[in-house]
């Protein structure tokens, strides 16, 4: 039988453990939020319209910048942009330079004959070639590249260049051997591809000087006129020069006799080529030449002059023989002294254009190189090849360019005045027929 000692403590046992049951329920629930005291009910009612009213404000913000937003994106739809002021930045603009031009576009004739003592088209009109010589092409190649002949063409406007090819000078083409013979004709195919490119004319010079006579390496001169004739016989700007200037004792009967092995080489493959034979005493003497011609067609004669050295009497060798009838060719001169050097004689240069102009001729000054010698066209201290300033000519280089110019600008006059005299002849034709219709009309 239990004691009411041991009743009295297990029921204050029980109510301790209810107690804590019901304290730890409690615990938990307020901890999770289950359980609001009374205090903070008050608090939370409070805060509940302030976050309400924060939420509201924040959302009537953003609808506010929503419907901004919208409105600039109608604005710029409405109103086109205006463009941005670009803001550039001051740049210094280097130099430009400008190359010497002549304002002249020498003609290009087509397929050349010689009738009549000229040089003529296949309309039988005079045909006048103007250039300029190149200088050794062992010596000066980078002057004969399509660059450079394209420039040429472009800036000075003239017609014809010739090619220098030595013969037994430095790296002449019969004692140099065959790589530099490969070399020279690769050199003389691509001038050659140029000019025709360009619409000029071009002269293969076997280009003899201190072999004197022509003679001497004839073999050699047989077999590259044949390779060249049969390589260009389709060409029909290409002109063949057999030999430079026989010089020392060299007659014009030696001439004749070379001439005699090497024209038929040519005229084999191309019956109507051009051909240029020099003629004694550095391609001065015409007397003899003009006393026994060639008997081959289309066969011209080389005349060669410097200002500085020939005068008068070398002007009257010369107009002598053009009157007689001889085709002659200047295929090289300057205005220089005959070394190759020193100023331009302004005033016997003169006198030798004058002769020029007069009897129509082609002409093809010496040379076109950096050479530090007075014929030089480009100055010694020059290494452009093509688009030369005025100032990187030499003084002959400057006063070609600047005869060029007044040349063209003499067919400009001749072309203005032509027009002139022919509106001249038709307002008169207009007049009369106005006057003679007034006459009908009166009767």
């Amino acid at each position: 039988m239990v004691s009411k000692k041991q009743k009295f403590r297990t029921v204050l046992l029980i109510i301790i453990l209810a107690i804590a049951i019901i304290a730890g329920v409690f615990g938990v629930s307020y901890a999770k939020g289950s359980v609001v005291f009374p205090w903070e009910v008050t608090e939370k009612q409070e805060e509940e319209p302030q976050v309400a009213e924060e939420q509201e404000a924040e959302k009537v913000k953003e609808a506010t910048a929503k419907e901004e937003a919208l409105e600039k994106e109608v604005e710029k739809v409405e109103e086109p942009e205006e463009p941005e002021e670009e803001t550039t930045e001051e740049v210094e603009e280097e130099p430009q330079t400008t190359a010497a031009t002549t304002g002249v576009s020498l003609d290009y004739y087509g397929a050349l004959h010689v009738e009549d003592g000229k040089l003529v088209d296949e309309s039988g009109d005079v045909a006048v070639l103007t250039g300029v010589s190149s200088h050794g092409l062992s010596w000066y190649p980078e002057y004969v590249t399509p660059e450079t002949i394209e420039s040429l063409r472009n800036n000075w406007g003239i017609n014809v260049i010739r090619l220098a090819m030595y013969t037994s000078d430095y790296n002449g083409y019969c004692v140099a051997g065959e790589d530099v013979q490969n070399t020279l004709k690769d050199n003389i195919d691509a001038a050659v591809e140029a000019a025709t490119e360009n619409d000029m004319y071009v002269i293969i010079d076997w280009h003899i000087l201190n072999d004197s006579n022509p003679n001497e390496y004839k073999a050699q001169a047989i077999q590259f006129f044949g390779e060249m004739v049969r390589k260009y016989e389709d060409n029909e700007n290409v002109i063949y020069e057999i030999c430079n200037e026989p010089n020392g004792d060299t007659t014009w009967e030696d001439i004749c006799a070379y001439a005699d092995e090497v024209i038929p080489v040519i005229r084999n493959v191309d019956s109507d080529a051009v051909i240029l034979v020099g003629t004694p005493n550095w391609s001065s003497d015409l007397d003899s030449v003009v006393e026994a011609p060639l008997d081959y067609d289309n066969i011209m004669y080389t005349y060669h002059f410097y200002a500085g050295t020939h005068k008068s009497s070398a002007r009257n060798t010369l107009t002598d023989a053009l009157d007689a009838g001889l085709p002659v060719f200047i295929s090289e001169y300057g205005f220089v002294s005959a070394d190759g050097d020193g100023s331009v004689d302004t005033k016997e240069a003169a006198k030798w254009q004058d002769i020029i102009d007069e009897y129509q001729l082609s002409t093809c000054i010496w040379n076109l190189s950096n050479k530090a010698e007075g014929s030089a066209l480009i100055s010694s201290d020059c290494n452009k090849t093509a688009d030369w300033e005025e100032e990187e000519l030499s003084e002959q280089g400057q006063y070609f360019v600047n005869m060029l110019q007044s040349i063209d600008t003499s067919k400009q006059d001749d072309e203005e005045i032509s027009d002139e005299t022919s509106e001249d002849i038709n307002e008169k034709e207009q007049k009369l027929k106005q006057e003679k219709s007034n006459m009908e009309k009166k009767r």
